[in-house]
């Protein structure tokens, strides 16, 4: 802004920094000095002061450039009213006005120069050059003779004089003339009088003809031109005949008579522009006709309403015709008692169908008669099926109907010896029936393939007892092993997650504008991750090498922090701004990203 200087060079305000009070004072002193009426910018023009002010007013009517001081509408400010005026005005040039009204006495120190009318109702004093448009009130008796004397009818009757035919009379200033003729006129050795006999003479000896051959013959007589035209044979010698076309003495022939009323025959014909036939038959007896059009239209005078039948014929000779016809009393299409074959047929059919129908009929709902569809032998059932909708037969299967061979009965592992344990079982039906709904797997089920005792007595065995040690059921020990114990849970996170094992990938880069990255080349999302800042330069407290671990926390009302994320390829944080805790934990401030990089960490 003009004449106002960004105090805090330090950006001590800013986002996360402890703002001093003498920081805010300094930028407001430096905004109140900016617009001070005595010391404040100027707006000349120049950086400091800020750029000129070039319109004024309260919609900007006045605009002001290098060159002229005008309104920004034409017709609109006054200078000055009729109370309140301007005292002096001082114009060095051109002063254009629509009406110049003076009030009171104006001198004039030169020329004023008027194109139009001047109205001076007090009177004109001075010399006036010109034309005066009005002297009513003076004549020639208000002023004096000089050198340019007045006209009299005396003084101009003295000037003019006359001489030879031509009388003149001064006291009365008449013109008389005494008309003479060539009678009275003698007649000179070189200019001669006009006669007939002369002009006729001397007209027939200017005119002469060449005729400069060719057809006819041009001639001259005594004033007499004579052309006599070409004749027959001279005419014929500039005809002559092109290709199928013969001239003999005048008379043109092509071969064949060609009157309104004759037949023409030509071998082949081309046209390059439209033909027109307006005869009521057209006969093309082509064995082949080629015709570029897409669509042929049929019967193209009707205007109207139609009401005449319109296709095609073939003619068959000896045998009956066939045509395809739209019959305009039914707006079908017709073959009369013909047959139409086709591949493929698509569209709607009304009527009787003979031969083979293949396909889904879409719009069929029902069967026109229903069919029973029973089953028979070791299983009966039976329902009724009319095409509306799916059915379902109630099967019975007949009692000692079947056997099985436990060979044909996939997904068993049993032996028969083994399933033949079940012979003899005494437990009751309800008994059995809680198997109903069981959803374990064959292989689940097998599991207790060999089982020779209790199976209750053997799961009592696989837990631990209420009476046993505490501290020997965490230890892992006795008879706890086979259960997953604290021990084990722990081994397997510290042999997961142990830092001693080490990632499989690691790399330290520069911390990027917006999104910084790395590829770590596991071929898969890592299980694991993590990103960390390493300082190579002193900051904030830190000394080079101090490893701070990025994560999220909570600084006011807001979530502070980076986001990190993974994929198969690779490992990326986004931010340009990373805040941490100072090493004297008295604040949180952003780092200085060129004083730390990244490390990136990613374990299989």
């Amino acid at each position: 802004m003009a004449g106002y200087t960004r105090q805090d060079t330090s950006n001590n305000i800013a986002n996360g920094k402890v703002i001093d009070a003498d920081d805010f004072d300094a930028e407001y002193n430096a905004l109140e000095a900016a617009f001070n009426a005595t010391t404040g910018h100027s707006h000349d023009g120049t950086a400091g002061e800020g750029k000129p002010i070039t319109k004024v007013g309260p919609s900007q009517d006045l605009v002001v450039s290098a060159t002229a001081l005008t309104p920004k509408a034409t017709n609109t400010l006054d200078l000055g009213t009729s109370s309140i005026q301007y005292k002096n005005a001082y114009f060095d040039g051109t002063v254009d006005t629509d009406i110049l009204v003076v009030s009171a006495t104006a001198t004039i120190g030169s020329t004023l120069g008027v194109t139009g009318v001047l109205t001076a109702s007090g009177g004109l004093v001075g010399n006036v050059t010109g034309t005066v448009s009005n002297v009513s009130n003076h004549d020639t008796g208000d002023i004096t003779e000089g050198s340019n004397l007045y006209y009299t009818d005396a003084r101009a009757r003295s000037a003019v004089s006359a001489t030879g035919n031509l009388n003149y009379n001064t006291s009365t200033g008449v013109f008389s003339f005494t008309q003479g003729n060539t009678d009275t006129v003698s007649e000179g050795s070189s200019n001669l009088y006009y006669t007939t006999a002369r002009a006729t003479a001397a007209a027939k000896a200017a005119i002469s003809v060449t005729d400069a051959g060719g057809d006819g013959s041009l001639t001259y007589s005594n004033g007499v031109i004579t052309y006599t035209g070409a004749s027959p044979s001279q005419v014929r010698t500039h005809f002559s005949g092109g290709t199928g076309v013969a001239i003999s003495s005048g008379v043109i022939s092509i071969g064949q008579a060609v009157a309104t009323n004759s037949d023409v025959t030509f071998s082949n014909a081309t046209i390059s522009g439209n033909l027109t036939v307006n005869g009521t038959t057209t006969t093309v007896n082509s064995n082949t006709v080629n015709i570029g059009d897409n669509i042929i239209t049929l019967n193209s005078d009707e205007t109207g309403t139609p009401s005449q039948d319109a296709g095609i014929t073939i003619e068959r000779g000896t045998q009956a015709n066939k045509s395809l016809v739209w019959t305009e009393s039914t707006d079908k299409w017709g073959v009369g008692s013909e047959t139409f074959v086709a591949g493929t047929f698509e569209g709607n059919v009304t009527g009787n169908l003979t031969g083979e129908v293949t396909g889904n009929a879409s719009t069929a709902t029902a069967l026109a008669t229903a069919r029973n569809i029973a089953l028979s032998g070791d299983v009966t059932g039976s329902a009724s099926f009319n095409g509306t909708g799916n059915i379902s037969i109630s099967a019975t299967v007949g009692n000692n109907s079947h056997t099985h061979t436990l060979a044909n009965i996939s997904d068993v592992s049993a032996s028969a010896s083994e399933l033949n344990i079940m012979d003899g079982v005494t437990a009751t039906t309800a008994e059995l029936n809680i198997m109903d709904g069981v959803t374990a797997t064959t292989g689940e089920l097998n599991y207790v393939d060999g089982v020779t005792s209790n199976i209750q007595t053997q799961l009592n065995s696989k837990y631990v007892a209420a009476t046993q040690a505490t501290g020997t059921w965490q230890a892992g020990t006795g008879t706890t092993e086979s259960l997953v114990s604290p021990a084990k849970i722990k081994a397997a996170i510290i042999a997961l997650y142990s830092e001693a094992s080490g990632p499989n990938f690691t790399t330290q880069v520069a911390i990027s504008s917006s999104v910084t990255s790395a590829a770590h080349g596991l071929g898969a999302v890592p299980s694991r991750w993590e990103v960390k800042i390493v300082c190579t330069s002193t900051d904030l407290g830190y000394a080079v090498g101090d490893v701070i671990c990025l994560t999220s926390h909570m600084e006011g009302n807001g979530l502070r922090g980076n986001t990190a994320s993974v994929n198969a390829t690779n490992i990326q944080i986004a931010g340009s701004s990373f805040f941490v805790i100072t090493k004297t934990g008295s604040n949180i401030l952003a780092i200085t990203n060129t004083k730390w990089d990244l490390i990136f960490q990613c374990w299989k």
